[in-house]
Order: structure tokens, then C-alpha cells, then sequence
């Protein structure tokens, strides 16, 4: 019989909480949510995102946390022990959480680059920015930060912190949002940013997109909730803390897009510059508003905490993976993917450097963005869902599901992640993938 290595558990409730609201509130909320609205129109991204959220959101993200607490094990282990060679969709997954985390850490140095700067109260433009080897330089700084919190081990580092970042996030991010309404036309960006267009349901690019996110946005098909959830006492109940995370985590992505397209709107800049949305307007913007020096400082800082908060959730799923798989020391396993990060994420710095490194006419990053921010995370996704829903018993599905809650998911439920949910994302997929080639 194979040893395990000895998990840890939360110390609490609400710590698990905050670590997963951490994990799910991110840089994907406030940097990557605003621009894939402003790219895709608007209030015409904002409706089918919704629905993934509330239609898809919430049993996906439970059934990670159920599958995790049951086996008590990372996503390599626990499809293995369902069907042994479910194990290599295990090894996909947390692949995929390796690839984005690698070029997600890259942005992250930018945040910290721009918190330095606010701070200093000497600014680059982001175009000045790539013409330096800052990127490379911050990236293996905030890299190196992560390591440092994820070696601390699940209480005393990633629990401790995230009950300080989470509340340091809100707390700076409700004001935040009360000053970029107050601003000259900004309502003309909320208009712009809320206003529904119901033709957009019809848009299967829209719609993949919009999966692409959600899941991005709530930490599904990374891995990170399963693997978070592995760390949960077995007399755990999952519904109230799965709705707080998800009210908790679209509150927040809501209120993002109301302070950057307030303050993209009342500068009149263009909402759909795509991906260096926030450092190509909001430097520009803060360095020639009043106090805006000190405001810039508070925005990226709410960057920067919410970056890490997710970076260490997503760097948890190949560093648990590694550490069961190898019986292998916690120390050991993050220096392993440690390494991994560096030889994916040293090509996406370099995409805004000097050297600009591109493949087919196309940013290094930006391609990875693309494939496995939207794509990758989706078909993780998807084959987690096919593991468990047609490969693990239905009754166990259900008893971990229903266990300790009030409300008890019925038998259809199965159905919905048997054939529903698995055909909706494959139909958005192809239909995408079609419509971008014909």
C-alpha cells in the first residue's frame, strides 16, 4: 500500500474561506476581467458570463471541493484513486495551473513594478516599460515571494496570509470603487460596462469566452479548489462557503470593471485596448490627476495583494501534485516547480522586453493567454467534470455533495454534470473554434 504524505488542515472555517476567496480573487478579476469586457463590448460580455457563473459556478466548484475533501489527496492522486489512469487528466490539470501561474506571474511583476513606481513617484509608460528588462527583473521577484509564503506551509503561510490579504483587498477596494464614481463622466463607463445586450447570446465566441473566464475567474479547471479542498476536515458542509466564495468573488470582478471603466471613461480612453488595458491607461491617468500619485499607489497595491492571493492557489496545485506523487518534502516539491515556472515564465517576460519575443506575430504571452487562459482552463475543466461524473460511483458523488447540508442536491444533479454541463462547454469550444476559422 502507497504511504501518503501527512496533510494539513484550515485552522478554521473562515480560514479555508478566505484562502479560496483569495485563490478566486485575483489579478483575473481586476486586470483580466475589464479588458475581456472591453474587448468583447461591454455589458454584451457581462450577460453570458453571468450565467456561467450562477448556471455552472456553483456545482462545479463544489463537486472540487467534494472530490478533494473525500480523498484527501491533489488532483493527480485523487483521479487516480478513482480510475487509475484518470491520473494523467490529473497531471493535465495541474499543467494547465503551471502554464497560466508561469505567465500570470509575469503580470504580477508588472503590478509590483507600477506599486514601486507610484511609490517612488516616478512612472513609466507601459510602452517604456517593455523597452527595459524590468519584466524579466520583477517576475523573479514576485515568483520568489510566493515561494517564500507557500513553503510556510497551508496554516502558518497561506491561511495566515490570505486572512490578512483578503480583508486588506476589501477594505481598500469599497472606497475605491466610491471615489472612480464620483468622477467626471464616469457614468458613461458604468452605462458601458452594465448596460445588457441580450443579441450577444447568440455570439459562440462570447460564450467561450465568457467560460473561459468564469472558470479563470473562480479557480475551476487549475485545480486550486480540489486541491484546496483536500485540506478540509471530512465533516465539512460546502454549499454556504461554495456561495460565499462565488457572491464574494463576482462582487469584487463587478466592482473592478466599475472603477476601470469609470476611470477609462472619464479620461476618454478606449475600453478595448485588450491586455495592457490597466498598464497602458490607468498609469497615464493617475500621473496627471490630483493626488494621483497616492492613488495609483492604493490601486496597485490592491493589485498586487489580489495577484498573489491567487498565484499561491495556483502554484499549491502542481507543488501538492509533485510533493504526493514523489514523496517528496513540501520544500523540495516548490523548488521543483519553482524551476517549472521559471522555464515557462522567462519567454513570457521576455514578450515585453527588449527582445519582444513573439511566435507567429504574436506575443509570447499573449499566446499563452489566449491558448490556456481561455482554452486550456476550459477542457481542464471539462475533463475533470468527465472524471469524476462518469468514472466515480453516483452515490459517493452525491454523499460528499450533500454531506453535513441542509439542502440536499437530487439524483438529476448527476445528470446535469454527466451530459449538461460536459456538452455546453464542448459545444462553446468548437463553435469558437469554428467560427474563428470560417
Amino acid at each position: 500500500m502507497e504511504s501518503e504524505v501527512k496533510r494539513e488542515e484550515w485552522k478554521s472555517t473562515s480560514g479555508f474561506i478566505l484562502a479560496c476567496i483569495g485563490s478566486a480573487v485575483g489579478v483575473a478579476n481586476i486586470w483580466r476581467f475589464p479588458y475581456i469586457v472591453g474587448e468583447n463590448g461591454g455589458g454584451a460580455f457581462l450577460v453570458p458570463f453571468l450565467i456561467v457563473v450562477v448556471g455552472l459556478g456553483v456545482i462545479l466548484m463544489m463537486l472540487e471541493f467534494s472530490v478533494g475533501k473525500y480523498f484527501q489527496s491533489s488532483i493527480v492522486n485523487s483521479l487516480k484513486r478513482i480510475r487509475t489512469k484518470l491520473k494523467w487528466f490529473g497531471v493535465l490539470i495541474a499543467s494547465v495551473s503551471l502554464v497560466i501561474l508561469s505567465y500570470y506571474l509575469v503580470i504580477i511583476g508588472w503590478i509590483g513594478f507600477y506599486l514601486s513606481s507610484f511609490l517612488v513617484s516616478n512612472v513609466l509608460g507601459f510602452e517604456d516599460l517593455a523597452q527595459t528588462y524590468f519584466s524579466l527583473i520583477s517576475f523573479v521577484v514576485v515568483t520568489l515571494i510566493v515561494v517564500s509564503i507557500v513553503n510556510k506551509g497551508v496554516i502558518h503561510g497561506i491561511e495566515k496570509f490570505n486572512k490578512i490579504a483578503v480583508v486588506f483587498l476589501i477594505a481598500i477596494l469599497i472606497p475605491f470603487t466610491i471615489y472612480a464614481i464620483t468622477l467626471p463622466n464616469a457614468m458613461e463607463g458604468i452605462t458601458y460596462f452594465l448596460r445588457p445586450d441580450f443579441s450577444s447570446l447568440v455570439n459562440p465566441e462570447i460564450w467561450t469566452t465568457a467560460l473561459g473566464q468564469a472558470f479563470f475567474s473562480l479557480s475551476l479547471g487549475s485545480g486550486a479548489m480540489l486541491t484546496y479542498g483536500s485540506y478540509l476536515g471530512k465533516r465539512q458542509f460546502l454549499l454556504k462557503p461554495t456561495s460565499t466564495i462565488i457572491v464574494t468573488n463576482t462582487g469584487v470582478s463587478i466592482l473592478a470593471g466599475i472603477i476601470i471603466f469609470s476611470l477609462v471613461f472619464s479620461n476618454a480612453q478606449s475600453p478595448s485596448q485588450g491586455l495592457p488595458l490597466v498598464f497602458n491607461i490607468l498609469p497615464e491617468i493617475f500621473s496627471n490627476i490630483d493626488y494621483g500619485m497616492q492613488i495609483g499607489a492604493i490601486f496597485f497595491s490592491l493589485l498586487f495583494v489580489a495577484g498573489i492571493t491567487s498565484a499561491i492557489g495556483l502554484f499549491q496545485v502542481p507543488m501538492a501534485s509533485v510533493q504526493e506523487s514523489f514523496r517528496t518534502s513540501r520544500r523540495k516539491a516548490a523548488f521543483f516547480v519553482l524551476v517549472l515556472v521559471l522555464m515557462f515564465g522567462i519567454p513570457s517576460a521576455l514578450s515585453y522586453s527588449p527582445i519582444s519575443l513573439e511566435f507567429q506575430e504574436e506575443k509570447f504571452l499573449d499566446l499563452l493567454d489566449k491558448i490556456f487562459g481561455t482554452y486550456g482552463i476550459t477542457i481542464a475543466e471539462l475533463v475533470f467534470v468527465i472524471s469524476v461524473a462518469w468514472f466515480m460511483k453516483k452515490k459517493r458523488i452525491l454523499e460528499n455533495l450533500n454531506k453535513n447540508s441542509r439542502y440536499n442536491f437530487p439524483d438529476w444533479t448527476i445528470h446535469v454534470l454527466k451530459f449538461v454541463a460536459p456538452m455546453l462547454i464542448i459545444l462553446t469550444v468548437v463553435s469558437s473554434i469554428l467560427s474563428e476559422n470560417f
